[in-house]
């Protein structure tokens, strides 16, 4: 079953640098319903920053939203970030189990 582009769901990545960040933005996302759920997960990173690699912990925040809401969410996280540059990417989501879909599309309110 194909879905318009207004009820199709995404899933957006961002690393936060601690806990208590990844938490609050994930908090704040919810509360306003643009997400139906956000995951937090304890990673290790390695990357490459203004020329010099980098191995550090991070928060990955696992957002699940529908893609209408991405300009709303980006807003919020750049607000919210404490990166100079946060690493913001969506994944979206080309098919699931139907019902969990619906979840997310309803911003979890069913």
């Amino acid at each position: 079953m194909e879905h318009a582009m207004s009820d199709a769901c995404q899933i957006i990545l961002c690393p936060c640098p601690d806990r208590q960040e990844a938490q609050q933005i994930a908090e704040a996302l919810v509360e306003k319903e643009l997400a139906a759920a956000v995951n937090v997960i304890a990673q290790d990173s390695v990357f490459r920053w203004q020329g010099q690699i980098n191995q550090t912990a991070e928060y990955l925040l696992l957002i699940k939203s529908q893609q209408e809401n991405y300009d709303s969410i980006e807003r919020i996280i750049l607000n919210m970030h404490s990166y100079e540059l946060p690493g913001i990417a969506v994944i979206p989501v080309m098919n699931g189990y139907a019902p969990y879909l619906a979840w997310i599309r309803s911003g979890g309110t069913t």
